[in-house]
């Protein structure tokens, strides 16, 4: 019915994301808000091994919104230390009547509101694609920096292990028992979790991406419980089809990893045709991979989400999956 695997609605993906996703998933399609991976090293290697397909935006696309992330950086560092006086001008000129002013960025980027639509706006003039691209790329460096503090810390956590390690005498780093394959990431989308949705399936519609053909309903699969818990909340009505709170995964050395994940997707497509899967049919994981996860899968409807993903009358399948 589908091999279509839309990883959604980050443009960065984070390390720990890529793992997650590449577990369970042999490959997948990602809006990535860039033109190519030219200076994404470790993006390319798997672009090449076909691993990811990217829906690259064409540099026309984004120009004009890097020109406005440039000069918002620009007007940032301006007033960087002086919080006091930025919160004032904010307070006191919400709106900014030129389009050419480096301040009416944040206006732009802040000034997301509601209609009785449910769609997300800025300034009314604004070419839809150019805000939402615009919305994805101050996401997306956000998430990058957010990234990176969570990966400085967890090395320093590596580095105290280590020490107390050595100063108690122990040849192996210290353990609390903790899992510290996926601990003290955070999930990003907490932040403006409504926005990021409407503006990464603003872009994907706008790119035709989202169109619906015979046979071929994409699935979308996302590492975020808060995009998965707001869809829930969202929908006029949800069937649960998986939910199965720990299942063995194949680290990315296994040699078993591609077959296992063969029939994994073939068990996914059962469960989306309502072929009568039971949860023993999953399949296992029978050689020395410790790395186990937790995948739910739902079909929502109704509501903003047939709009959201532009497929009127029809389930969208969403499948949140998770590393322990």
């Amino acid at each position: 019915m589908t091999n279509q695997f839309l990883f959604f609605p980050f443009t960065h993906i984070t390390r720990n994301q890529l793992n997650t996703v590449l577990a369970f998933f042999p490959s997948f399609q990602y809006l990535p808000g860039l033109v190519d991976f030219k200076h994404h090293q470790a993006l390319q290697e798997l672009f090449e091994q076909g691993k990811i397909r990217p829906l690259f935006s064409s540099p026309e696309e984004l120009v004009t919104v890097e020109q406005k992330v440039g000069q918002y950086l620009e007007w940032v560092q301006i007033h960087k230390g002086n919080e006091h006086s930025l919160k004032s001008l904010l307070k006191d000129n919400p709106y900014f009547t030129n389009d050419t002013d480096v301040t009416v960025i944040k206006s732009q980027i802040k000034g997301i509101k509601e209609d009785k639509g449910g769609d997300t706006a800025f300034l009314p003039d604004e070419p839809a694609l150019q805000r939402n691209l615009l919305f994805l790329k101050m996401a997306q460096l956000c998430d990058e920096q957010n990234e990176r503090i969570d990966l400085e810390l967890k090395d320093l956590d590596t580095s105290r292990d280590t020490l107390i390690s050595t100063l108690r005498g122990s040849e192996s780093p210290l353990s609390d028992g903790k899992d510290r394959k996926t601990e003290g990431y955070k999930d990003l989308g907490l932040m403006m979790t409504r926005e990021r949705i409407y503006a990464w399936s603003g872009c994907m519609v706008q790119k035709g991406a989202l169109k619906q053909e015979e046979g071929r309903q994409p699935l979308f699969i996302t590492t975020s419980e808060a995009v998965f818990d707001y869809l829930e909340s969202n929908c006029q009505d949800v069937v649960n089809a998986l939910d199965i709170d720990k299942i063995k995964v194949h680290e990315n050395e296994c040699e078993n990893k591609g077959e296992w994940q063969h029939h994994f997707c073939d068990y996914l497509m059962r469960a989306i045709q309502g072929n009568g899967i039971r949860k023993n049919d999953i399949p296992e994981v029978n050689d020395r991979c410790s790395l186990s996860g937790k995948i739910k899968l739902s079909f929502f409807s109704g509501k903003d989400i047939n709009k959201l993903f532009n497929c009127s009358d029809k389930q969208v399948f969403v499948c949140l999956i998770k590393l322990k």
